[in-house]
């Protein structure tokens, strides 16, 4: 990270000026925070992407989610991660094809 992607992240949210009188392990802690706060909104990004996708059966509540990536950005080997994304790919395009099926079957019972 530079330091015009440092600042602009500071910026958003604190005054420089405040920021700059700081102890740097005060400014430290801050771009931490911030970075923490990058994550978490880019998980719920991807979560809301999931949640219309959700069903009853695998249903996972945000803070669930979140956790889990966390987790798997610093101990999950590459070959969990994508077998993980396969698994994933493959339930979406089981749920495709279903509800492709589903809308077939409908016209088809509608022409007759």
């Amino acid at each position: 990270m530079n330091y015009v992607e440092i600042y602009s992240l500071l910026s958003a949210n604190y005054q420089m000026d405040h920021i700059n009188k700081m102890p740097l392990s005060f400014g430290c802690k801050v771009i931490f925070h911030e970075l923490e706060k990058r994550e978490e909104r880019k998980a719920w990004e991807m979560w809301l992407t999931l949640y219309p996708k959700m069903t009853k059966e695998n249903f996972m509540p945000f803070s669930e989610f979140f956790k889990m990536q966390k987790q798997t950005i610093s101990k999950r080997p590459k070959e969990d991660i994508l077998d993980e994304v396969e698994r994933i790919r493959g339930s979406v395009r089981d749920k495709k094809k279903a509800e492709d099926n589903a809308r077939k079957s409908a016209k088809y019972e509608a022409s007759v």
